[in-house]
């Protein structure tokens, strides 16, 4: 049973009490993440979430880490472009432990100096990784193009002269900004009822927030164009990426894409996949996924092949688009995915992570929370008919992006594409 609440200063808490489970996962839901920085600080919220892990006024990097694994705590973060994620996994008896350490990351954390410049250099091999990584180049080289004039269109770690400019003090500034109660929702997860995680927040959270700080409220409108992408790294394949319009946050086609996706381009049995690696053998794997956020979101399109195949697959895809804006899916594939998909949800509540980290974004960003069986009955009333809706207002031929990242420097994208 899921329970909620939100504090007088706008903290807002979010239980799951999972019976059957012997684990508790927590999630730390920060609503601030790489959109919300300037170009003076750019970098910022992905330098600060590794830093929190870099010593408290009484515990250094490695005393906190000892503190996790001594008891056997599964813990990480992250940070994209609207949120940073603070989470662990831990046998439900640990649980208090585990917070306390969390809590002491949130409110006592010193960013020394000597640890900034350390981890800059992490944080600059991070850069350089991704930039080697063509999936990873494809896809900064894709937002930059169709989120052109939002601050999506950025990297979420920054640049490496950005990231080397960052000081102790613009840290402290921007921490005292935005990690404020009103934009922090904590997630319980497990064998955990409300009442103690209550209290656990009441003890460890509410008396040490200082800072009213600022609340996030973002929207970005997308400026529709048609724009081409491309960078050279010479290498056996090139990745490729395709984006069309996804979703706004909260919008009321979420379910309808998340349907559609499985039938066209999630599993062995999706369309994408049946005709391009199966019936042309152009690719090892091949996805499309819709996202949603404050920008409207994308629907993309990803894979990779050889450098001498790639008109030819953008020529192959292009014809699955314009098959199914002519004749959408199939009933049988209409409800082979709706199956597909229902049991998905089921598996993942099956686990306490992903159950706290969606309750924490759910109610993070919506104020609202979605148990199982809501989700499952929200799939349900899917109909047919919504496909072909979704296709015809997503696949928009006055707006989409292409990036590819190979060797084929002559190749033109707009013969193709």
């Amino acid at each position: 049973m899921i329970k909620t609440k939100v504090y007088k200063n706008g903290l807002k808490l979010v239980v799951d009490n999972m019976t059957g489970f012997e684990s508790v996962a927590f999630n730390m839901f920060v609503k601030v993440g790489s959109i919300n920085e300037t170009k003076e600080n750019y970098g910022i919220s992905h330098f600060i979430e590794h830093m929190l892990f870099k010593g408290t006024k009484t515990r250094n990097a490695f005393d906190i880490s000892k503190s996790f694994d001594s008891l056997g705590a599964q813990i990480n973060a992250f940070t994209s472009f609207e949120e940073t994620d603070y989470y662990f996994k831990v046998a439900s008896e640990n649980t208090e432990k585990c917070i306390e350490v969390m809590s002491d990351m949130l409110f006592n954390s010193t960013f020394d100096k000597k640890e900034i410049k350390r981890e800059k250099q992490v944080v600059i091999e991070e850069i350089k990784m991704y930039n080697d990584d063509p999936q990873s180049k494809a896809e900064y080289i894709l937002n930059k193009s169709f989120y052109a004039g939002t601050p999506f269109e950025r990297d979420v770690a920054g640049t490496i002269k950005n990231v080397e400019s960052i000081t102790q003090s613009k840290m402290f500034e921007y921490k005292n900004k935005f990690y404020v109660p009103k934009n922090i929702t904590l997630s319980f997860a497990g064998k955990i009822d409300f009442e103690t995680a209550d209290n656990l927040v009441k003890k460890y959270f509410l008396p040490y927030f200082v800072y009213d700080g600022q609340e996030t409220q973002n929207y970005y409108k997308t400026a529709k164009k048609i724009s081409y992408a491309k960078a050279f790294k010479d290498n056996e394949q090139s990745q490729v990426m395709i984006a069309f319009k996804g979703l706004y946050d909260g919008s009321e086609e979420f379910y309808t894409a998340k349907v559609f996706d499985i039938a066209f381009g999630q599993g062995m049995s999706s369309i994408l996949f049946q005709n391009i690696r199966e019936r042309l053998g152009l690719v090892y794997s091949i996805s499309s996924s819709t996202t949603t956020d404050s920008a409207g979101g994308n629907l993309v399109i990803q894979f990779a092949t050889s450098n001498k195949n790639v008109g030819f697959a953008l020529s192959a895809v292009k014809k699955q688009i314009e098959d199914i804006v002519q004749n959408s899916i199939t009933k049988e594939q209409f409800i082979d995915a709706k199956n597909n998909l229902k049991n998905k949800i089921k598996l993942s509540f099956e686990s306490t992570s992903s159950v706290s980290f969606f309750n924490a974004k759910k109610f993070a960003t919506q104020n609202k929370t979605l148990s199982k069986d809501e989700y499952l009955a929200l799939i349900e009333k899917v109909k047919y008919e919504d496909i072909h809706k979704f296709i015809e207002n997503h696949f928009d031929q006055s707006c989409y992006a292409v990036s590819v990242v190979g060797k084929e420097k002559s190749l033109k994208l707009k013969n193709y594409f």
